[in-house]
C-alpha cells in the first residue's frame, strides 16, 4: 500500500489529502478474516510503504507516484493498493467511476483528466463500470465513444448482478497483460458515500463494489488498484472511509486467494 495525501487538482476542492490517514484509522474497525470469501489475511505478507510526498502541481505529483510505484514494483513485483496505471506498467484500465474523467488536460490536469491523459499517452484498452447517466457532459461522453472507451452503467450491475457485470467488463480487456483497477468512491450511491464529493443517487451499492474488488484481486492479470476521491471532512459516521476499507480488504483477499 502507498498513500497519496494530495487534494490538488480536485474540481470539488475536496480535502483528499486527509484520506490516507482516515482510511488507515478506519481499518482498525475490521478483522483480517472474511467469512464471505473464506480468506484470512492473518499471515498475508502485506506492506504499508507509507505516503508519497506530493508535489505542488498535479502532474508533478502524478510523476512522483509513478516513480514510487515503479520502485516498489522493481523490488517486489507485488500487486499494489493505490498507485497509478503508468507506474504499474499496465496496458489496460478498468475504472469504477460515475465519470469518464476525460476532460482536456490542456486546460490543466485535474481529477477529471486522468483517463484522457492515459489514452493520450498510448493506453488503448479502457472499460468503465458505474458511469452515471447525468454525470457527464455530452461532448465528454462522445469523446469516450470515439476513443473506444467501453462503459457499463449502474443499472446493468443491478440487473445482471456484479459477477456478470465484471465478466462483461473484462471481455474487452481479454488481450491485456496487466490491468490496473481504479476505484473512484463516487461510483457509490451518495447515500453510502457522503464523503465522496461527486457521488450521486443511483450509484453502486458497497456490497457490489466489495465483491467486484475481490473478483478482480483474484485475477492474476490485475497489477493493482487505487481508491480515490474521498474527503474525510464531509464524511458521515465514517461511512465512506469504511466503504474504502472494505474495498481495500476485499481486493487483498482476492490477491491472497490467487
Amino acid at each position: 500500500m502507498i498513500g497519496v495525501p494530495f487534494g490538488g487538482g480536485s474540481i470539488s476542492r475536496a480535502r483528499c489529502d486527509l484520506a490516507p490517514a482516515a482510511v488507515r484509522r478506519a481499518l482498525g474497525r475490521f478483522t483480517v478474516w472474511s467469512s464471505d470469501f473464506e480468506v484470512s489475511l492473518e499471515d498475508f505478507p502485506a506492506l504499508d510503504a507509507g505516503d508519497v510526498e506530493p508535489g505542488a502541481e498535479v502532474e508533478k505529483t502524478q510523476a512522483r507516484v509513478e516513480e514510487a510505484l515503479r520502485a516498489v514494483r522493481a523490488q517486489t513485483g507485488a500487486p499494489m493498493c493505490v498507485g497509478c496505471a503508468r507506474g504499474a506498467g499496465a496496458d489496460a484500465l478498468l475504472t469504477f467511476d460515475a465519470h469518464h474523467d476525460c476532460r482536456d488536460p490542456a486546460r490543466g490536469a485535474t481529477n477529471g483528466t486522468a483517463v484522457r491523459q492515459l489514452v493520450g499517452g498510448g493506453l488503448e484498452r479502457v472499460v468503465q463500470v458505474g458511469i452515471h447517466g447525468f454525470a457527464n457532459a455530452e461532448p465528454l461522453a462522445r469523446w469516450a465513444v470515439e476513443h473506444g472507451v467501453v462503459w457499463i452503467p449502474p443499472s446493468a450491475v443491478r440487473d445482471q448482478g456484479v459477477e456478470e457485470a465484471i465478466a462483461r467488463a473484462l471481455g474487452p480487456l481479454e488481450g491485456a497483460g496487466r490491468i490496473w483497477v481504479d476505484v473512484d468512491l463516487d461510483v457509490l450511491d451518495r447515500a453510502f458515500a457522503p464523503g465522496a464529493p461527486a457521488a450521486l443517487p443511483g450509484g453502486l451499492w458497497p456490497a457490489d463494489l466489495e465483491r467486484a474488488a475481490f473478483i478482480l484481486g483474484r485475477d492474476r492479470r490485475v497489477a493493482g488498484c487505487d481508491i480515490v476521491e474521498y474527503d474525510p471532512t464531509i464524511d458521515v459516521a465514517e461511512a465512506t472511509a469504511r466503504a474504502a476499507c472494505a474495498v481495500l480488504l476485499a481486493f487483498l483477499a482476492g490477491v491472497a486467494a490467487r
